[in-house]
């Protein structure tokens, strides 16, 4: 009887330690999933995303756990694929997909607003905060003024200069502005994460302004 026990505890044990970690597998594996797509992807197949509806729910929006992380699996859509985001200094290297959701959140970065084009305006970027720094923006909260930010459409590669970082409130909602950009004279990159939880109610931003576009190819994003 007492060896059973012992080993019913060792397999729960076992069991609670991997159940810690499921969440950083599956974003990890969400991650890489979305980068595939990327690669794959055509320009008109992004032409064709861009067109479709998307979510934007803030308020449905929550910490990473173990059961949104499989919910987030679930509900991923290649569909949503319109880009690629890289900061080499910060080590991300995520898919950029259309609207606001967990399964894009945990997936790559996802745009906070309809209708934005990159290279325009302000273009609002958001992704999990995450304690493994390689993983979505978990590495963001590092972000510099100097730093490079570029994205692309497969069509032209945008780059941004990193000239600010912020924490805010989280209802904060003026930060999505177009009007942003208009202030700073330059189309912005305005990119957010939670300030290591949601539950404390601020927000940190990375902004950057555009100093440079040109058109795509492969190895300007490797």
């Amino acid at each position: 009887m007492k060896k059973w026990i012992s080993t019913l505890l060792i397999v729960l044990g076992a069991a609670l330690i991997a159940y810690q970690f499921l969440p950083e597998f599956l974003i990890k594996r969400q991650v890489e999933k979305g980068a595939s797509v990327v690669e794959e992807i055509t320009e008109e197949q992004i032409r064709e995303n861009n067109e479709r509806e998307a979510e934007y729910d803030f308020a449905a929006i929550e910490d990473v756990s173990a059961t949104n992380a499989v919910a987030g699996v679930r509900q991923f859509k290649n569909e949503n694929v319109i880009g690629l985001l890289t900061i080499d200094d910060l080590g991300i290297d995520l898919p950029i997909l259309k609207g606001v959701s967990d399964a894009n959140l945990m997936a790559g970065a996802g745009t906070m607003v309809p209708d934005i084009r990159m290279g325009e305006g302000n273009f609002p970027l958001a992704s999990h905060y995450m304690k493994d720094p390689s993983l979505l923006f978990g590495n963001l909260l590092n972000a510099e003024p100097g730093m490079q930010v570029r994205i692309t459409d497969k069509i032209n590669v945008y780059e941004y200069e990193i000239y600010e970082t912020l924490l805010v409130p989280e209802t904060a909602l003026y930060m999505l502005d177009h009007e942003r950009a208009d202030e700073r004279g330059k189309p912005i990159i305005s990119l957010m994460t939670c300030y290591y939880t949601s539950k404390n109610g601020k927000r940190f931003f990375a902004l950057g302004e555009l100093v440079d576009s040109y058109p795509y190819r492969q190895k300007t994003v490797d």
